[in-house]
């Protein structure tokens, strides 16, 4: 079972790790997968706990997202690592990414923000 978290508890969940929790006793606390759990720590162990301040509806700029598809599909990296460099709150959405690269011919579409305009 996989749920959101909020910040607090996203806080929380590292302290408990830093005092000696295992990944596997928080994933069950949490009701998160090991992965996920994994996926966090590592995360604020990159960049800080203030990542989790940054906003859960990050827009990112179409120059960031070539660049961290482009470690992907050249094999420089692994999803998860690149997800991690760039500070995206989960692995699914540079996954989301390259799907997304891939049907629109090898192009980053930005994403326009809003209903779309009515004619």
């Amino acid at each position: 079972m996989m749920r959101k978290l909020t910040k607090e508890q996203k806080i929380e969940l590292c302290q408990r790790r830093k005092e000696g929790a295992t990944i596997g006793e928080l994933a069950k606390e949490y009701q998160l997968n090991r992965d996920g759990v994994k996926y966090l720590i590592r995360l604020v162990d990159v960049h800080g706990i203030d990542i989790l301040w940054s906003g859960s509806n990050r827009q990112y700029p179409k120059e960031v997202k070539e660049q961290a598809i482009y470690e992907v599909l050249e094999g420089k990296q692994s999803i998860g690592a690149t997800a991690i460099k760039y500070g995206l709150s989960s692995k699914t959405a540079l996954t989301k990414w390259i799907n997304d690269y891939r049907k629109n011919g090898n192009q980053v579409k930005e994403s326009k923000r809003g209903r779309p305009k009515k004619d």
